[in-house]
C-alpha cells in the first residue's frame, strides 16, 4: 500500500516532457508578443519621427523663404527694381535682373532668394549673423543628396558659407517657381522622408511609386519606412 502511494506521488518522464514542452511554447509565445510589440513601437516611432521632420522642414522653409523680396523701407524704395538692382552670378546662384528676387540655383538643386535686412538692424540671416539695416542679402537653400538612406540635408548658404538647416531626408524637390507677374506667389515643395532603420519587414508600400509620379525621380525599393511631406510657402512680399 505504501509503495502504491509513493508511485502515485511521483512524476513520470512523459509528464515531465509534456510540462517542459508546454513551458517552451509559453516562453516562445511571450517572446513573440514582445518582439511584435517592439516592432509596432519602432514602426510608430518611425512614423512620428517622419511627421516631426516634415513639420520642421515646413517651419524652416517658411522662416527663410517668406523673407523673399522684403524691403526695409518700402515707402522709399517703392519698387523691387529699385530695392534689388541687377546682380552678377555668385554663391551658386545665377545672375539676377533688376527686381528679380527668386531664382533656381545654378545646379537646379535649390532656390536662391534676395531680401533686405529689417530697418531696425535686428534681423539675422540663416547663419545666425546680424544683417545691417536695409542691406540686401542673397541666400541659397539647396538639397544635398546622399547615397546613404535618410542622409540627405537641406542647407542654407550666404556669401559662400553654408549651414545645415535640417537633415534626415531621402529626397527633396521644388516645383515650378511662380511667375513675377502672377497673382499667386507661392513656392511648392515635396520631401521624401525615411526612417533611420529598416522597419517594413517585407510589407509592400506604394510611397516610392507615388514619389516617382510626383517628382519624376526613381528610387530602388528597400525596407525603410518612407513618407511624403508636401507644402508651400507664401511669398507675401511678392504679391501684387
Amino acid at each position: 500500500m505504501n509503495q502504491s502511494l509513493i508511485r502515485q506521488r511521483g512524476l513520470s518522464l512523459i509528464e515531465l516532457m509534456v510540462a517542459m514542452l508546454i513551458s517552451t511554447f509559453m516562453i516562445l509565445g511571450a517572446t513573440q508578443v514582445y518582439i511584435d510589440n517592439q516592432r509596432t513601437y519602432q514602426f510608430q516611432q518611425g512614423q512620428s519621427s517622419n511627421q516631426n521632420l516634415g513639420r520642421m522642414i515646413q517651419l524652416l522653409l517658411e522662416q527663410q523663404l517668406a523673407r523673399t523680396g522684403y524691403r526695409a523701407e518700402p515707402l522709399l524704395t517703392t519698387s523691387l527694381s529699385s530695392a534689388f538692382p541687377a546682380l552678377a552670378s555668385s554663391n551658386g546662384c545665377p545672375a539676377f535682373s533688376a527686381g528679380q528676387t527668386l531664382l533656381l540655383s545654378s545646379d537646379n538643386a535649390g532656390v536662391c532668394f534676395r531680401y533686405q535686412g529689417s530697418a531696425d538692424g535686428a534681423d539675422l540671416n540663416c547663419l545666425g549673423n546680424k544683417i545691417a539695416a536695409g542691406v540686401a542679402v542673397l541666400s541659397r537653400i539647396s538639397f544635398v543628396s546622399s547615397t546613404t538612406a535618410g542622409a540627405g540635408s537641406l542647407t542654407c548658404s550666404v556669401g559662400g558659407v553654408s549651414t545645415t538647416l535640417v537633415d534626415g531626408l531621402a529626397d527633396f524637390v521644388l516645383f515650378k517657381l511662380p511667375s513675377s507677374s502672377g497673382s499667386a506667389q507661392g513656392l511648392r515643395y515635396a520631401a521624401l522622408l525615411t526612417s533611420s532603420k529598416t522597419l517594413r519587414d517585407g510589407v509592400a508600400t506604394s510611397v516610392l511609386d507615388q514619389w516617382q509620379s510626383l517628382s519624376g525621380k526613381t528610387r530602388s525599393s528597400d525596407q525603410y519606412l518612407y513618407q511624403i511631406s508636401q507644402g508651400s510657402v507664401a511669398l507675401r512680399n511678392l504679391m501684387p
